[in-house]
């Protein structure tokens, strides 16, 4: 049977202890100050060495160090918790690493991935295009807009270069301004019809215009038609600009948030974390007060179940 240790020796067991503060020098807090990485299992294991996701095996030690020093740890215990404290307080820079790669997954490349989406947009327009003008429905992105813009300058390009409309420009001009009667498209073509042909044209084809102007006339009608609708055309690109900023504003504001589903995960593993990291520093705390000799009470565990 062991012998029950006698009051006397308690209380002188005490009295040394309290002298057990840790080294003093310089020397002898660098000769321990890596107790806890010699015989820690989890300072080994929680830096990432390699890889895309490598750490800073430096910061950790660094903050491994400045825990100790705030902390003094005696003996291998109090080391071993130091070392736990220090895992969760490197674990729950991770979650603020996690949280800011969520965030930046869509705030990144938001304003590219709205542009591409524009483009795109407009694309599908035009690979869709059967008949009618396409001018409504590209004139509400900026996309759009720049691409009706350069279809202006082509068919005025044609028009100014050669007096008439090549193939793809006449294209160009039924499929983004249609042929309506009396509309943009088909005021143009007329003009540049009668540009093409000119007064030689039989006067029974043209008897609703009344008395055809000579070609220079008609090249100057065209020509003022164009710069007219290239005109528009960017007095509308400006305003659609300045909604589509404010759209982008005010998407990037809400993802400044994660997705519901991001937000729990992340708050489910922190909430773990700091449980182990409190859980911890009281432990600590008690065998630190309890090798000063302070009374210290016993622990209160709390057991709750999801049935109460």
């Amino acid at each position: 049977m062991k012998p029950e240790t006698s009051l006397a020796r308690i209380k002188s067991n005490r009295r040394n202890a309290r002298k057990s503060t840790g080294p003093k020098t310089k020397r002898g807090k660098d000769i321990v100050k890596w107790n806890a990485l010699k015989h820690g299992l989890l300072s080994r294991e929680v830096v990432i060495p390699t890889g895309d996701g490598k750490e800073s095996r430096s910061d950790f030690e660094s903050l491994l160090e400045a825990l100790s020093q705030e902390l003094n740890p005696v003996g291998v215990l109090e080391e071993m918790l130091v070392e736990k404290i220090t895992v969760c307080y490197w674990r729950l820079r991770r979650v603020l690493c996690c949280e800011t790669g969520e965030l930046r997954k869509g705030l990144d490349t938001l304003a590219f991935d709205e542009a591409v989406a524009r483009h795109e947009e407009v694309d599908r327009l035009l690979d869709s295009w059967f008949g009618g003008s396409l001018e409504k429905q590209l004139v509400r992105t900026s996309a759009g807009v720049e691409r009706l813009l350069r279809a202006v300058e082509g068919i005025r390009h044609d028009v100014e270069e050669h007096g008439e409309l090549c193939d793809d420009a006449k294209t160009d001009l039924a499929k983004y301004f249609g042929s309506q009667y009396r509309g943009f498209g088909c005021t143009v073509s007329f003009w540049c019809w009668v540009l093409e042909d000119g007064p030689e044209k039989s006067p029974d084809e043209f008897t609703n215009y009344g008395e055809l102007p000579p070609k220079d006339e008609c090249k100057r009608i065209v020509l003022e038609l164009l710069d007219d609708k290239k005109e528009q055309l960017e007095n509308a690109l400006e305003i659609v600009r300045e909604h589509e900023e404010f759209r982008y504003q005010s998407r990037r504001a809400s993802l400044y948030l994660p997705s519901a589903e991001e937000a729990d995960r992340i708050l489910r593993y922190e909430t773990t974390i700091e449980r182990q990291l409190y859980r911890a520093l009281n432990q600590l705390d008690r065998l630190q007060r309890e090798r000063k000799g302070d009374a210290v009470p016993p622990p209160i565990n709390v057991e709750l179940s999801g049935n109460e």
